[in-house]
């Protein structure tokens, strides 16, 4: 014994010793269950210490064993922990000590032992068997099945060894089937697979083949009852693996088959005689297998790399190993391979299968059938609402592509079908999803000022036209996937089918197409391209037509008909999602000629620019975005600046339009975009183009909706303009003297003092006057000379009526003709509003007036064209204003209101040049402003109202109440203005309301920047009096006039 075993033996004795004599004393009753619980942990300790060091042989572990046969002859008395110390250390003796030196004799009775264990015990047992006795004796079973199997002793063949071998089995499949612990299953599908490996006889394994694939079937079928784990899953499926391999192996059946053949006798016995391995039981066996194969496969969609590499072994070995035996089951199997050749695990997959493909020609035509049988269902699997079908038979497709392209050289012909097939995925997926957007989307149209806006935050990508529903996010990302994985086979080859497909006949085949077009070329142009490669290299005529560029051309040229044909109006038959594909395929073009294609705007931008007011939002959308990526491809700094270089081709367009009597929307909505995103830089190039919408003004107006639709367009025409005056360059008149307002002298002591003083001075030179008359002359008259001042007094006098006079537009200076085009423009604008002021339209005099009001302000500045303007635009105006008691054609109260305003910009706007004018007209100003303010008054206050409001205080023609101190004055000035002040918000709220809320407006401006007489003046203190509570109109009535103003105020309190 040398000195390692010696120290061994040492360490052993002990506690062997110790073991024996409390296990003698506990069979006596004379020691407790924990004494030999305590007694055997040494012994286990010592064991896996030894065992370590590999220090064990199997004199050792015979002298270690015997304390250990106390321990299983008490088991019935003793707890599983003693139990499972006990068979953790038979282990160790096992696997480090006998080793393949263990006696079959000794195995089997071992094995009978573990047996005993892990089955149900009697009812005498201490306590039930735990999972961690079982796992200890299943590993001890997998160690005795693995030392036997490399002894190389066929240990299992006897009758008796049989036995044990059908009940091991039996209870190891119960274990793998029943138990709920993942240790325990994995434990017994380890020792199972060991049994297996073990056992030598083949006719004892076809005998266990039944039922061990049909328990693991059961425990491999997913299932929502019985969860497992990735790990037991993948133990499992390496036991069916092996169960496989060795029984049906082709060499072992063709063995098998011979030699039955060839003994078959009639005297066998045992199992041989029930068990026959010839044709005739592979023919009953085969279909069982791949009845399970087909439920054990499902396990592919799993997305755990343990499943797949188990499963994928599985595959492996029935093509491999069993492909005569298993033929049947080889569809199934290159199946499951082209699913695990698509999932994370993919490498190894993809490589075996393309080995596969490459060396067997069975395989390649098994391949290739279900590629076209994939296709074929493609179509059918994108129309439903489950979307893991769609993804499965996608990846299908892919790689079934991939491998056969990669493998056969057939890219051609696989190109043209999986383009093909391809075009009928998305036509189906488009037509199914049809029907959901229409029911679920119901958009609105984007207003023009909302597109303008999000014109400057615009995306650089474009939003989905096709297949942009939630319920098809998956499939569609599946699809995209598939598509980046092609593109790195045939992508050319593809691509030319795909756009190939752009001339059928059916919608969503060409929506198909085009979209599958899109996008397979849309990173084409990230690549580099060199057009010399091509030429000067041996490029056939097939390579040019499939490059990127012509590729692209040929996209462009047929998508081009689809955006200029389009029209909303027309009726042409074109699917808007085609306008839309169309646009990206512009764009796409663009890109790649960048600031060559240039020259093809004047092809592609008067189209482009009428989807931008398309009734569709989702067109416009795709409009918008397509211009910005339109001037970014053509290396413009922006939208606006590649509008204002191709502006002469745009308006010349329109106005050819217009001048031949076509006045269709199209050619309006251009105009009105344009003029949007480009300002006011665009005003000095629409001389052509306004002088063109006079034209239509005069031609058409008897349609009101297309008067209004132009006017609308000249309206954005003043609207922009008032954005950026400074482009306009209208020098203002510094003679301007119109818009000085002379502030109202209120007479005081001193002044009443110097009047008569005057007044007396007068009267004296009078009477001396004529004194000097009646006596006899002296010298010649020359009364202007004495007195130089009566020339200034008529020279002012002279200046006064020559400011009062009308000035028609026509008597203006010539000088007036060094007027800026953008001046000229605008007066011209302002000038055309005159005759279709009296338009039977309202929301036409509507959008006359609202243009009146922002173009007075833009022209105030030069009095020598304005002023002539004015006098040439005010007859409408009024008109307006007065115009709402002639019945019928009484103008609607936005139009009251609208005139009000705008009188009131223009007495802002010409200051003392309408002070005749307001005289004129004043007493009817102040009867409609009393009107309006009685109907807003009185409902608001429940009562009727007096004081100077009343009509009756209005005396005959030309006699007006000059006091501002009424007695009706101090008696409602505080009711009506505690009244108006709680009721304002609801007055305002109402047409009568805003009426009056204009009226005051002007009242005030009147009073800022006109001149009146002092009665017309004092009337408007008597109306707006009442309303002193608000502080603009206070602070306008001090102003005018702060002693009457307080003399009002005081008086009301």
């Amino acid at each position: 014994m040398n000195q390692s075993r010696q120290r061994a033996f040492q360490q052993l004795r002990s506690p062997c010793v110790e073991l024996s004599s409390v296990a003698l004393k506990f069979k006596a009753n004379q020691a407790s269950a924990k004494a030999v619980l305590l007694a055997l942990e040494p012994v286990h300790d010592t064991l896996k210490s030894l065992g370590d060091e590999n220090l064990l042989d199997e004199k050792l572990a015979e002298y270690a064993f015997f304390p250990l046969t106390h321990i299983f002859n008490q088991s019935q008395r003793l707890s599983s922990r003693s139990l499972e110390l006990a068979v953790k250390s038979v282990q160790i003796l096992v696997s480090k000590g006998w080793r393949e030196r263990l006696a079959p004799e000794m195995a089997k009775q071992l094995l009978i032992l573990m047996g005993l264990l892990v089955s149900s015990k009697p009812k005498q047992q201490v306590e039930a068997t735990t999972e961690e006795l079982k796992i200890a004796s299943f590993e001890c079973i997998a160690a005795l099945m693995s030392e036997s199997a490399s002894a190389s002793s066929d240990f299992l063949s006897g009758g008796g060894a049989k036995n044990i071998g059908d009940q091991l089995v039996y209870q190891l499949l119960e274990a793998v089937a029943v138990a709920t612990s993942d240790h325990v299953q994995v434990s017994a599908a380890h020792a199972l697979l060991e049994l297996q490996r073990a056992i030598k006889n083949p006719v004892l394994l076809a005998s266990l083949l039944p039922r061990t694939v049909s328990i693991l079937v059961k425990v491999l079928r997913p299932s929502t009852q019985a969860r497992r784990t990735a790990k037991v899953l993948a133990t499992y499926l390496q036991l069916l693996t092996e169960v496989l391999r060795n029984v049906l192996a082709d060499e072992l059946i063709s063995q098998q088959v011979a030699s039955t053949h060839g003994t078959k006798s009639s005297s066998a016995k045992g199992l041989e005689a029930e068990v026959v391995l010839d044709q005739s039981w592979l023919n009953a066996t085969t279909p069982q297998i791949d009845l399970a194969l087909v439920q054990v496969v499902k396990l592919k969609t799993a997305q755990t790399p343990e499943v797949g590499e188990a499963l994928l072994q599985l595959c492996l070995m029935v093509i491999n190993d069993c492909s005569r035996t298993l033929a049947s089951s080889l569809p199934l199997m290159v199946d499951t391979m082209a699913v695990l050749s698509y999932s994370s695990y993919a490498s190894q997959a993809s490589a075996a299968l393309k080995h596969l493909i490459a060396s067997r020609t069975d395989l390649a035509e098994i391949l290739s059938a279900k590629f076209y049988d994939w296709s074929q269902a493609l179509p059918r699997v994108m129309q439903g609402n489950d979307d893991k079908p769609k993804q499965q038979l996608l990846k299908q497709v892919a790689t079934s592509f991939i491998v056969l392209t990669d493998t056969l050289n057939a890219s051609d012909e696989a190109a043209t079908r999986i383009a093909s097939v391809l075009v009928d995925t998305v036509a189906a997926a488009i037509g199914s999803s049809s029907h959901k957007t229409n029911m679920i989307r119901e958009d609105t149209q984007i207003p023009p000022n909302e597109i303008i806006q999000r014109s400057e935050v615009a995306s650089q990508e474009f939003l989905p036209v096709v297949l942009g529903h939630q319920s098809q996010s998956s499939s569609t990302e599946e699809l995209k996937h598939l598509i980046v994985t092609l593109k790195s086979q045939s992508s050319s080859q593809i691509t030319r089918s795909l756009v190939d497909h752009l001339h059928d006949h059916d919608i969503n085949r060409k929506l198909s197409a085009a979209w599958l077009a899109l996008q397979f070329l849309s990173t084409e142009t990230d690549q580099t391209f060199e057009l010399m490669d091509l030429i000067e290299g041996d490029a056939s005529a097939s390579d040019v037509l499939t490059s990127p560029p012509f590729l692209i051309s040929d996209f462009y040229t047929t998508t081009l008909t689809f955006l200029t044909e389009y029209s909303e109006v027309s009726g042409v038959d074109v699917d808007w999602r085609l306008v839309a594909l169309s646009l990206e395929g512009l764009v796409l073009q663009a890109s790649q000629l960048g600031s060559s294609y240039r020259p093809e705007l004047m092809e592609t931008l008067f189209p482009l620019l009428t989807l931008l007011s398309s009734n569709n939002p989702q067109l416009q959308q795709h409009a918008m975005t397509a211009l910005n990526l339109l001037a970014t491809g053509c290396q413009y700094g922006s939208a606006a600046q590649m509008l204002i270089e191709n502006v002469d081709y745009l308006i010349n367009a329109v106005a050819l339009r217009l001048n031949a009597f076509d006045v269709s929307r199209s050619g309006l909505q251009v105009i009105a975009m344009m003029i949007r995103l480009c300002g006011a830089k665009l005003l000095p190039h629409l001389d052509d183009l306004i002088g063109s919408i006079f034209g239509a003004l005069d031609s058409f107006h008897g349609y009101p909706n297309l008067v209004e639709e132009l006017f609308e367009v000249l309206r954005m025409v003043v609207t922009e303009s008032s954005r950026s005056p400074e482009l306009l360059s209208i020098e203002n008149d510094p003679r301007s003297t119109t818009k000085e307002r002379k502030t109202a002298h209120v007479s005081e002591l001193d002044d009443i003092l110097s009047d008569l003083r005057i007044r007396k001075e007068r009267q004296s030179r009078s009477e001396n006057e004529h004194e000097l008359i009646t006596s006899a002359p002296r010298r010649p008259w020359s009364s202007t000379e004495d007195n130089p001042t009566i020339l200034e007094q008529v020279d002012d006098a002279a200046n006064g009526e020559d400011d009062e006079h009308d000035q028609p537009l026509e008597h203006v200076n010539k000088k007036e003709t060094d007027l800026s085009r953008s001046h000229r423009l605008l007066l011209n604008i302002a000038q055309s509003t005159v005759p279709h002021m009296s338009s039977p339209s309202p929301k036409v005099r509507l959008t006359l007036l609202e243009l009146l009001q922002e173009i007075c302000p833009l022209l105030d500045g030069h009095e020598n064209s304005f002023l002539p303007l004015v006098n040439s635009i005010w007859p409408a105006i009024i008109a307006r204003l007065f115009n709402s008691n002639e019945g019928v054609v009484a103008d609607a109260a936005y139009n009251v209101k609208a005139a009000a305003v705008t009188i009131t910009a223009i007495c802002r706007a010409a200051g003392g040049f309408m002070s005749s004018r307001i005289e004129e007209t004043f007493s009817e100003l102040e009867g409609l402003f009393k009107e309006r303010y009685s109907s807003v008054v009185r409902p608001a206050k429940g009562k009727k109202l007096v004081g100077p409001l009343d009509g009756k205080l209005s005396t005959a023609e030309g006699s007006t109440v000059n006091s501002v101190a009424k007695t009706s004055t101090e008696l409602v000035a505080n009711e009506v203005g505690s009244t108006l002040a709680s009721a304002h918000h609801d007055t305002t709220r109402t047409s009568e309301g805003q009426i009056l809320e204009a009226l005051v407006d002007l009242m005030m401006t009147i009073l800022q920047h006109v001149r009146i007489s002092e009665d017309n003046a004092d009337k408007v203190f008597d109306l707006l009096g009442p309303l002193m509570h608000r502080k603009s109109i206070q602070e306008t009535l001090l102003a005018y006039n702060a002693d009457a103003a307080w003399l009002m105020e005081r008086r009301s309190r």
